[in-house]
């Protein structure tokens, strides 16, 4: 099925909704409409472990604050990923701008965006690898065909770009410098934790606090418990709907039609019409966009009509599920997000970690599509030689606010309890009712009264007051 026209849809339409009324000019090749004080590129070596192997450029917009009070020490914005894009989408992400008083900072990682993007198509043609019936044997092969151009480009000998979480917090660091700051607040959310916490490690000096939200420490590995989370969140679904009269009568049983679906979809995948086209899912996918819809209290709502969908063939939310997922991948450059992986995770026994999780929950068995692709995707990933990322606890004082979600897949709040045994100054806050990297206007409130003071309690009482997930 060719989806590429979905893919670009979905995001036109988030762009086209968020647009700012004027038009600013940069030196960016493409433009950004947001407003803003400052913009450019800062020049950092392809590779820090040889700057003799030239520079690449890291893209960058400030958005300086107008306040009387405005403090010195801005905020600096961290997206997830590996491999989240920010500045094509600045006008979305300016608005986690938490405090009126600070510059807010976004820029494009290295290989992202705007910053000397690399195989800039990839995204797109992941989605049509999953639409496809493939058995998740063959999905790792599949990829690696399709990412062949990409993989040659990087390969090439004048190809001098080097990846991994070291690499980009040297890229912040050069940004910090750059931009004439003595220090700066982080603000991270998933893969951005993880960097947020190797730059804490690398340049304490240079950080006043840190926001992160929905951990990813460095000495959590991605792929050891990927259906231990999975699995968990489930439970939460099916315990919650059979707890909620309104989810119970429209959705009896749910976590047996859970099961039922994966055998069915196990033997034979399921053929839905999107626009004309043919879109088939079978069991590796189905969970993927069950993970994905975990991952936000928005969707997570439709996940009990999503496991239907597929008795009653409803192909309306099937369609939601899948432009959610796009939503999601389309911020995502595939190639940054291997290319990272390799130097933080590659160097682990990734097949056996999630080989043995898998034989933990039998009902989930065979995949979760893309992400039980990647050990075997990552084992022939073209990879710059350069120093890997070191995978250990990060020890720190400088004052850290944790943000956590209940229901979240993929980074649960034992991440959080785990990366604050060693941050000796932090407060971990968990959101009852939300999934990955909670956004709403009590984690707003607790940000900007942290920001103030780092050093005080967090006030979390807000929290108690979050409203219950509403089954559609």
């Amino acid at each position: 099925m060719k989806l590429k026209h979905l893919f670009f849809s979905v995001f036109g339409l988030i762009i086209f909704n968020c647009q700012s009324q004027e038009q600013h000019v940069c030196s960016f090749e493409q433009q950004i409409n947001v407003n803003h004080d400052r913009c450019g590129y800062v020049d950092v070596p392809n590779n820090w472990d040889n700057k003799k192997d030239g520079t690449t450029k890291i893209a960058y917009i400030v958005i300086a604050s107008t306040s009387e009070n405005r403090k010195d020490d801005p905020l600096v914005f961290i997206q997830g990923g590996p491999g989240g894009s920010v500045l094509p989408y600045a006008n979305v992400f300016s608005g986690l701008a938490l405090d009126p008083d600070r510059d807010f900072i976004m820029y494009d990682q290295r290989g992202i965006g705007f910053s000397d993007e690399i195989c800039p198509n990839l995204s797109a043609t992941f989605l049509e690898v999953m639409s496809a019936d493939i058995s998740l044997d063959k999905e790792d092969e599949t990829l690696l065909s399709v990412s062949s151009d990409c993989m040659k480009s990087l390969k090439d000998p004048n190809f001098k770009m080097a990846f991994g979480t070291t690499q980009s917090a040297k890229d912040l660091e050069a940004l910090r410098q750059h931009l004439g700051y003595k220090q700066v607040n982080l603000f991270g959310g998933s893969y951005g934790t993880r960097l947020g916490l190797k730059y804490m490690e690398l340049y304490p000096k240079s950080i006043r606090s840190s926001i992160l939200s929905g951990l990813f420490p460095p000495e959590i590995r991605l792929y050891q418990y990927i259906y231990t989370n999975l699995n968990r969140s489930l439970q939460k679904l099916f315990d919650t709907c059979a707890n909620d009269s309104n989810c119970a009568s429209k959705y009896p049983n749910l976590k047996e039609t859970f099961e039922t679906v994966c055998k069915q979809l196990d033997d034979k995948g399921q053929s839905f019409m999107i626009n004309g086209d043919e879109l088939i899912l079978n069991k590796q996918d189905f969970l993927l966009l069950t993970q994905q819809l975990l991952y936000d209290r928005q969707t997570i709502g439709q996940v009990p009509s999503f496991i239907t969908a597929f008795k009653t063939n409803d192909t309306s939310s099937i369609i939601r599920s899948v432009q959610a997922f796009a939503s999601r991948l389309g911020v995502i450059n595939v190639a940054t997000y291997w290319s990272v992986n390799v130097k933080d995770e590659g160097a682990f026994k990734n097949q056996k970690f999630i080989a043995k999780d898998e034989k933990k929950h039998p009902s989930l068995a065979n995949g979760i599509s893309l992400f039980a692709s990647d050990p075997e995707v990552l084992e022939l990933w073209p990879s710059k030689r350069n120093s890997n990322t070191k995978m250990l606890p990060v020890v720190s004082d400088i004052p850290t606010f944790l943000i956590s979600g209940a229901w979240d897949p993929i980074t649960p709040p034992s991440n959080a309890d785990k990366a604050a045994k060693s941050l000796k100054n932090s407060s971990h806050v968990v959101f009852p009712s939300d999934g990955h990297c909670p956004m709403n206007s009590c984690f707003f409130q607790m940000a900007r009264t942290f920001l103030n003071n780092p050093m005080q309690k967090v006030d979390d009482s807000c929290t108690k007051s979050s409203q219950p997930i509403v089954f559609n």
